[in-house]
C-alpha cells in the first residue's frame, strides 16, 4: 500500500507537513524529531555554528607578547611573533586544519594579515639539543638563554592555539619537509611547512642574518628583537619563505608559508664579488625579502 501522495513521490514541496495529505503524520513527526535534536544540540554547544564560534574564539583569544629580560635581545621563553618584512604578515597556524594521515599529526601553517597577537600567531622559541654526544660535541655552547646568530632553535607554538581543540598534543612544533611525492606545498609544490606534535629534526631551523657575506663574522652575535633573520630548515637547506599566493580560509585570506629559498637568477652577485675579490665561500647569492622575517617581542618586561 502506498502512503504517499503524487506530489511527495515526485520531489514538489506544494505540501508541507501542516497539509493532511498523504502521510501528513508521519511529517509532524519527524518535524518534532528535528526540533528536539536542534534543540539538544543547542543546549550542548555542538551545532555547526557554535563549534565555529568556539574555534574563532580560541584562535584569535589575545594574548601578550612577553619578554624574559630587560634587554633588547631575544631570549628562549619569550612569546613573539614572526613578521615578514615584504608582506608585513605573520606566521600562523590553522589547528583544525590538519593532516588527514594519522601519522603526520599536523595541521596547517599560512601568513596572516591579522597582526594583532593572539594565541594562532605567537611561538616561543626553544633550543636545539642534539640526542647524541658527537652531535653535541660540534655545536657551540652558549651560557646564556639569548639567542644568537647561527643557533639552532625549534619554534614551538603557543599553548592557547590548541587548547578546547581535539587535538591531543603536548607540545606543537613549525616542521617543514624537503620535496617529495608526499609532502609538498599545496598552491607553489614547494616544501611543506606545518605545524606538527611530532618532535624529529624536520623541526630544527638555523638563525641566520640576511646577508651571506656577514653570516661568518656574525656567528655567536646575539640576535636584537626586530632585526631581520633568515630561519634555514636544517633538513632541507631551504629558507622559511612567504608566497605571494593568496588564497582563502575560515579566517579570510592569507598567504602561503612554504619551504623555498628565493634567490635571483642574475649573475651580478657573483660578478660584484669576483671584482672586489671576494672568496668563493663568500658568493652565495643573498636570499630576497620573502624569506626575511622579524622577530617581533614585546619591547618592555612584563612587571
Amino acid at each position: 500500500m502506498n502512503y504517499f501522495t503524487r506530489q511527495e513521490m515526485e520531489g514538489s514541496v506544494r505540501y508541507s507537513g501542516k497539509c493532511r495529505i498523504g502521510n501528513w503524520n508521519e511529517n509532524d513527526t519527524l518535524d518534532e524529531v528535528r526540533l528536539k535534536d536542534y534543540i539538544a544540540k543547542k543546549e550542548a554547544g555542538t551545532l555547526k555554528m557554535d563549534k565555529f564560534n568556539k574555534r574563532m574564539a580560541t584562535a584569535l583569544q589575545p594574548v601578550d607578547l612577553t619578554k624574559a629580560a630587560s634587554d633588547e635581545y631575544v631570549h628562549f621563553g619569550d612569546v613573539v611573533q614572526l613578521e615578514n618584512v615584504t608582506s608585513g604578515a605573520v606566521v600562523a597556524v590553522d589547528v583544525e586544519s590538519r593532516d588527514p594521515r594519522p601519522a603526520e599529526n599536523s595541521c596547517a601553517v599560512s601568513a596572516s594579515f591579522h597582526v594583532d597577537a593572539c594565541a594562532r600567531n605567537t611561538f616561543t622559541l626553544e633550543p636545539y639539543v642534539p640526542r647524541t654526544a658527537k652531535a653535541a660535541a660540534m655545536m657551540p655552547v652558549y651560557d646564556d638563554d639569548v639567542l644568537h646568530y647561527g643557533q639552532k632553535v625549534k619554534l614551538v607554538v603557543n599553548p592557547a592555539a590548541t587548547d578546547g581543540s581535539n587535538w591531543n598534543v603536548e607540545k606543537c612544533f613549525v616542521r617543514s619537509f624537503a620535496v617529495s611525492q608526499t609532502h609538498f606545498a599545496k598552491y607553489s609544490r614547494r616544501g611543506e611547512v606545518v605545524a606538527s606534535g611530532n618532535d624529529s629534526y624536520e623541526c630544527v631551523f638555523e638563525i641566520l642574518t640576511p646577508d651571506p657575506a656577514k653570516r661568518l663574522v656574525s656567528e655567536g652575535v646575539p640576535v636584537m628583537a626586530g632585526a631581520p633573520v633568515v630561519l634555514l630548515h636544517c633538513q632541507s637547506n631551504q629558507c622559511l619563505c612567504v608566497g605571494t599566493h593568496g588564497f582563502a580560509n575560515d579566517f579570510g585570506t592569507e598567504l602561503e608559508v612554504c619551504g623555498h629559498t628565493a634567490t635571483s637568477v642574475g649573475n651580478s652577485y657573483k660578478m660584484e664579488g669576483l671584482a672586489t675579490g671576494v672568496p668563493g665561500s663568500l658568493k652565495e647569492r643573498a636570499p630576497q625579502d620573502c624569506n626575511v622575517f622579524a622577530i617581533v617581542g614585546k619591547p618592555t618586561v612584563v612587571a
